[in-house]
């Protein structure tokens, strides 16, 4: 064998390892920004526990459907509160693919909670005109039915 049969050889050789260590270190890298991703929404979870801690009035406005009435709420505030469950809900929708598999449900169970609210419907008509998604309902970027929009 020849010397640049050996060199050619080698260059193969540390080739395929290279790949092989590439595509080891793409799949940590997924697997490391997925974990990161999923741990946003814990954080989130844990900033809107906190707030409703502080604050237990808004529980039955942003998970419930209790008339918001201006003379005996802060509404500065409810919607304050609100938005940050609206931007949690929200990345649940654009990250839906990084949730854990058998948190899934509960996420999605949350967010649709939160679309039924009085707190989510008062915020969008009021002042929820940027999370308009194109060709989808805001926030959650559903398609909309036909029967919807006539």
């Amino acid at each position: 064998m020849e010397l640049v049969d050996t060199i050619q050889i080698l260059t193969i050789t540390f080739s395929a390892i290279t790949l092989v260590f590439l595509l080891y270190q793409s799949k940590v890298q997924t697997t490391t920004t997925k974990n990161q991703i999923y741990q946003n929404f814990v954080n989130n979870s844990l900033e809107i526990d906190r707030m409703l801690v502080e604050h237990p009035e808004f529980r039955d406005y942003i998970y419930g459907t209790k008339k918001i009435d201006e003379k005996e709420v802060d509404v500065n505030l409810l919607m304050s509160a609100t938005e940050l469950v609206i931007d949690a809900v929200e990345n649940i929708y654009v990250f839906e693919d990084n949730i854990p598999k058998d948190r899934w449900k509960g996420w999605m169970k949350f967010a649709e909670q939160v679309e039924g609210s009085s707190a989510y419907e008062y915020y969008l008509d009021r002042i929820g005109g940027w999370y308009d998604v194109e060709g989808g309902e805001p926030v959650t970027g559903k398609k909309k039915k036909k029967s919807d929009e006539s």
